[in-house]
């Protein structure tokens, strides 16, 4: 029969059948009220006996209950609980966004746009896995776990009974030492660059092999990078470069930072805004770089530099946090500067004062 059972606050009845897939289904009574719950549930539970109600299939509970309208969307069917998963996270970033939807999409088309939520099993997701014979181990890793978040939007709703996602085997996740670039490779690809006969070209990227082992910024951060006012402002006077979400850009943590800059960083970026004509600091023809123009330049100046298919823009930010490490600076003073997320309450305590900041980077970069 049924049982009552709370979870997060709220009440379910939860249906059992030894027949049936799941076993338990579990059915939202949308209040938080004990005695409103007792109430619903007996309702559902005599329904159920006359045979007048069937949970796994009906998604009608607004009438069964009196409701005037559903309290909460039709989670019914994958394809609509795909599309209320990602309305649910319009606050995320934009691009953080679009892998959501990329993945549930081959996820849902896979399954079946029309298949029953209660239905999905960890099955469902194993089979979809394997069948993406051409992806990595990591990107197994990554699909196995936005569609988690899918399933366990579900389990919290009350349209599956736990995470499922769990019991799906997935490749674990092989500790490889972070790769910086190199002094020797910066110089490389800098003089491939002069070598093509047209350096002021692509003086931007010249800037960031030049600037960004000594600050640290994701590439996003870099070609966000203005003169003044802006989310990621270079304040030359102060020496530091402020790094905040605003417009349509959003930091990856979510947080803001300020990141000091050497006597050698400020001495590049003061030479560069005597020549720029834009307001962003990484331009080209006075308009804003983007970001396909960046990472064809770059990928096209390392094969002709001979450099390592492994060096990518991101290995510049990575050299910034290994020189920080090699100078003896404290670990959440790197998590600081470079706008890693903090995952425990301790962490947020750690903030390294602007002053800390600066010691630490001039200790590691002279001045």
């Amino acid at each position: 029969m049924a049982s009552l059972v709370k979870q997060h606050g709220r009440y379910f009845s939860q249906f059992y059948d030894a027949n049936r897939t799941p076993q338990r289904k579990r059915v939202a009574l949308q209040t938080s009220s004990r005695e409103v719950a007792d109430r619903l549930h007996v309702r559902a539970e005599d329904k159920y006996a006359l045979g007048e109600y069937d949970p796994w299939r009906d998604g009608r509970e607004h009438e069964l209950f009196g409701w005037e309208a559903p309290p909460e969307k039709d989670l019914s069917t994958l394809g609509k609980a795909r599309d209320a998963f990602l309305e649910s996270k319009s606050h995320l970033r934009p691009a953080t966004k679009r892998t959501y939807r990329e993945v549930l999409r081959l996820f849902v088309r896979h399954v079946g746009e029309d298949t029953r939520t209660s239905s999905i099993t960890s099955s469902d997701i194993a089979d979809w896995i394997d069948s993406k014979t051409d992806i990595s181990d990591a990107t197994r890793r990554k699909y196995v776990s936005h569609v988690g978040y899918l399933i366990r939007y579900l389990v919290e709703k009350g349209w599956l009974d736990r995470d499922i996602s769990k019991d799906v085997g997935v490749p674990k996740k092989t500790e490889t030492p972070t790769k910086a670039i190199t002094s020797d490779q910066v110089e490389k690809l800098v003089q491939a660059i002069k070598d093509d006969g047209d350096a002021d070209r692509y003086r931007y990227l010249i800037l960031i092999l030049r600037v960004n082992p000594m600050v640290g910024l994701r590439t996003g951060e870099l070609l966000e990078m203005r003169w003044e006012e802006g989310p990621v402002r270079v304040d030359l006077h102060n020496a530091v470069i402020h790094v905040a979400s605003g417009g349509d850009f959003k930091t990856k943590s979510g947080q803001a930072r300020r990141v000091p800059l050497s006597e050698e960083a400020v001495k590049l970026l003061e030479a560069e805004k005597e020549e720029s004509t834009s307001e962003y600091v990484l331009q080209r023809n006075g308009c804003k770089v983007k970001y396909t123009t960046l990472a064809s330049a770059f990928r096209r100046f390392r094969e002709d530099a001979g450099v390592a298919s492994w060096v990518t823009l991101h290995s510049t930010r990575h050299a910034f946090g290994t020189r920080l490490a090699s100078a003896g600076t404290p670990i959440h003073v790197i998590k600081n500067l470079m706008g890693h997320s903090t995952t425990s309450v301790t962490e947020q305590y750690l903030h390294a004062a602007p002053e800390q900041g600066h010691h630490y980077v001039d200790k590691a970069f002279g001045g």
